[in-house]
Formats: structure tokens, C-alpha cells, sequence
């Protein structure tokens, strides 16, 4: 049966308010657990650091209110050093601009009418797991004395460098972009149009964007940390974008920075032992789209299979519920797939060397063949279309760049040699 929450005892006390943790705990409560969350913030969607890129496949299981969706885009326009622009499009949309903040706010809402409790302005400091096999989470709200709550299990939900992790010796990220971002007001921009540029000075790793932002525009940028300087970066990209808007007379209304993980998935992300009992979603997972800013989505709907594990195994007494969760997502909505595009994709960026590298990959892309696979990739291919043939395509394509495609295979297959012994440990 599930623990009163008057006394602080919770079935499950999640940490962090974002796509993944909500996700969780509307399921979670819906399937009668006593679900918490915890919030650092002051406010849900208080604090955003994502552009808000939400694919059309999200549609398929989460029926998001129609005002969050900003714009709807069906056309790319790729920019790679010294050739003209790629161009791709499609009829139907494939990606909208969402309202983050709304988006959140309306998850936060939803999730509290299913049951679920929400606590802003509360950090998680500290946890373990005591004789009677219950988690006691240590939690602080200014002012005053932390606060022991109890809980069966935590999920960490708590983004990229993830304290959940940290403190309950779980797995962590290691590899991340670095972004920034500028929202403006005064640019007229084609609103159905995101525009990249790809420059390895100016974003080695990953590109510079501007792209329609409801009633303003977003200015971005993305890299290896260290290697450059963002707000250079964007300064520099009001002069590399002229071509597409006037920008020299935008004011800045937001400034977001940020950091991305870009190392996939991570092997341990769950523990039921002593130390303690507890599951990691997200961007702490490593689940994330680092090579097409596809984040929300394995958000999602990992946090919703992970709530349905979760209720078996803890609430309904089935052991092992959550191991197979980890062991079989991949089959879930072709996420498996999509992650592992993602993955190769991502270490191809990775091996970037120089412009000359980057106008040699997207040579390939301008190719009859590479163009086919671009506009499937990023306009037409719904994440549960994509399959093995589609993968191969891709392989192939990089293949004829011999150096970036040897480096990224031998990557690509140290890492999945590691999943695959992870899986058959677990």
C-alpha cells in the first residue's frame, strides 16, 4: 500500500521539475503511487537553457495544448564553410518551436491533478538507505533546518551534472557541449525556416543557429567546452546570418546558457542495494539528442516507462521491473534507433578537425543520395520509422569519408560493446 505523504513519506520523491521528472511523476501518481517532486527553482520553468526543439512524434502519446506550440517548421537551411546552403523541406511539419516555460508549467499542472506533490525552491542535498530499506532524502528550503523526507526509491531527474548521481554513486556525464543562446525582438524571419551554420572556429563540434521563436528569434550556439568563446561566437553570428535577417538593430530580451551531454547513454543509472535504490531519467541518464537538439523527446517518454516500472516494482512487488525497463527502452518508439543515429552522428561531429572537415561531411550531405538522407533524417522520418536499413544508409554514406568514418565506427563500437556487457551483467 502507499505511504500517507502527511508525515513525509513518499512511495516516490523525484528530483528535478523538467520534461523527464514530470513526465515520471504524472504516470506515476496516476498509477497511485505518492509521488513528490522537488524543484530547485523558484518556479517550474523558471529557469529554461533549451530552445525548445519538441519533434511531431511527441504528439503521438503527450496531447500538448496547441498554444504551446510556437512554430511549426517544415524547412532547414544548412550552412556549411565555403559552399552554398543545403536546402530541405517537406510538406508537413516535422518539429515545432515550443513554449518551454508553458509547456512545463502545464506537465507541473497535469502531474498535480493526477496526485502528485510539487515542492519549488527545494534542494536536494543528501540520501540513504536505512535498515528498514527505506530512502531517508535529505532536502533544503531557505530558510530554515534541512528537512528528512522518506521515500521507497529516488529518481534523479536533476539534469546533466546530476546530484542524485554524485551523492548515490551512480554513473555521471563526462562529455558535454557547451550552448548559448539570445532571444530577440525586432528580426524578421522566415518563421516556418531554422537556419544553421556550420563553422568550426565558431562552433567546433556543432553549429550556430537562428531560428523562429514565437514572437522573437532565437540566436544560438553549441561546442566543445573550452574551445571557444560563445558570446564571441555570437557576436561574430549577426554578421554570418546577414544574408538571412537584418539582426545589427536586435535587442537582447534573454540570455540562456547551458550545458549538453554527448556521451549516450550511461551503464549505471539504477542501484537496489544497500547505499540505496535509486533511478536515473534524462539528461542524467544520458539520454539525450546532442547531434539533432532532440532532447525532449527521449525525455518523455523514458520518463513515462520508467514510471510504469517503477509501480511495478515497488508498489506492485515485481521484482526485476526496473532492470528490464533499462534493458528493453531501446525498443520503445524506435528510441533505440534513434539514439544510436544520434550516436553516430554525434561522434562524426566530434571529428572535426577543421572547416575543411566540416565542407568535406556536408559535401557528402549535398550529394543526390546525402540529400535523400538529410531530408529524411531531420523532415520526414517520423523516431519510430527509423530502423536498422535506415542506419545503414547512413553508414554508408559516411564511408566515403574514410577517416571521420573509421574514427567514429571504432567509437560507436567500443561504446555499444560496453552496453552490451552492461545489459548482460544487469
Amino acid at each position: 500500500m502507499p505511504f500517507s505523504s502527511t508525515d513525509g513519506q513518499y512511495d516516490v520523491i523525484v528530483v528535478g521539475a523538467s520534461f523527464a521528472g514530470l513526465s515520471f511523476a504524472s504516470v506515476a501518481a496516476t498509477l497511485g503511487m505518492r509521488v513528490l517532486v522537488l524543484e530547485r527553482d523558484e518556479q517550474v520553468g523558471g529557469i529554461v537553457r533549451t530552445t525548445g526543439v519538441l519533434f511531431s512524434d511527441v504528439l503521438d502519446f503527450l496531447d500538448v495544448p496547441a498554444r504551446y506550440l510556437m512554430n511549426a517548421v517544415r524547412r532547414v537551411h544548412i550552412q556549411p564553410p565555403g559552399a552554398g546552403p543545403l536546402k530541405i523541406s517537406a510538406r508537413a511539419y516535422r518539429f515545432y518551436m515550443a513554449d518551454v516555460t508553458g509547456m512545463l508549467r502545464w506537465m507541473a499542472g497535469q502531474a498535480e491533478e493526477h496526485g502528485a506533490t510539487i515542492r519549488c525552491a527545494t534542494l536536494f542535498l543528501d540520501a540513504k538507505r536505512g535498515e528498514d530499506g527505506l530512502m531517508s532524502v535529505q532536502v533544503g528550503q531557505a530558510p530554515g533546518e534541512p528537512e528528512t523526507l522518506t521515500t521507497r526509491i529516488l529518481v534523479g531527474a536533476d539534469g546533466t551534472r546530476s546530484r542524485v548521481a554524485q551523492r548515490l554513486g551512480l554513473d555521471q556525464n563526462t562529455r558535454f557541449l557547451a550552448g548559448a543562446e539570445w532571444l530577440l525582438e525586432g528580426v524578421e524571419l522566415d518563421r516556418e525556416t531554422f537556419y544553421l551554420i556550420m563553422n568550426h572556429e565558431l562552433a567546433p563540434g556543432y553549429c550556430l543557429w537562428l531560428a523562429p521563436h514565437g514572437a522573437i528569434t532565437a540566436l544560438g550556439v553549441a561546442g566543445h567546452p573550452r574551445t571557444f568563446n560563445p558570446t564571441t561566437s555570437l557576436r561574430k553570428a549577426q554578421e554570418l546570418f546577414q544574408n538571412v535577417a537584418e539582426l545589427s538593430q536586435a535587442r537582447v530580451v534573454e540570455r540562456k546558457a547551458g550545458v549538453i551531454p554527448t556521451g549516450g547513454r550511461l551503464r549505471k543509472v539504477y542501484r537496489d542495494d544497500e547505499s540505496g535504490h535509486a533511478l536515473l531519467l534524462g539528461d542524467a541518464a544520458g539520454l539525450c539528442g546532442a547531434a539533432t537538439g532532440g532532447g525532449i523527446y527521449p525525455a518523455l517518454i523514458s520518463g513515462r516507462l520508467a514510471a510504469h516500472a517503477v509501480a511495478n516494482e515497488v508498489s506492485n512487488g515485481t521484482p526485476g521491473a526496473i532492470k528490464a525497463y533499462l534493458r528493453n527502452i531501446a525498443q520503445a518508439g524506435r528510441l533505440g534507433h534513434y539514439l544510436r543515429i544520434e550516436d553516430w552522428l554525434r561522434f562524426v561531429l566530434d571529428n572535426m578537425r577543421s572547416d575543411a572537415d566540416v565542407s568535406m561531411l556536408y559535401g557528402l550531405f549535398a550529394s543526390p543520395e546525402g540529400h535523400k538522407i538529410l531530408q529524411s533524417a531531420l523532415l520526414e522520418t517520423p523516431i519510430i520509422g527509423m530502423d536498422s536499413n535506415f542506419f545503414a544508409l547512413l553508414r554508408g554514406l559516411l564511408s566515403k569519408h574514410p577517416r571521420i568514418y573509421r574514427s567514429a565506427f571504432q567509437a560507436l563500437w567500443q561504446r555499444v560493446t560496453t552496453a552490451n556487457r552492461a545489459a548482460k551483467e544487469s
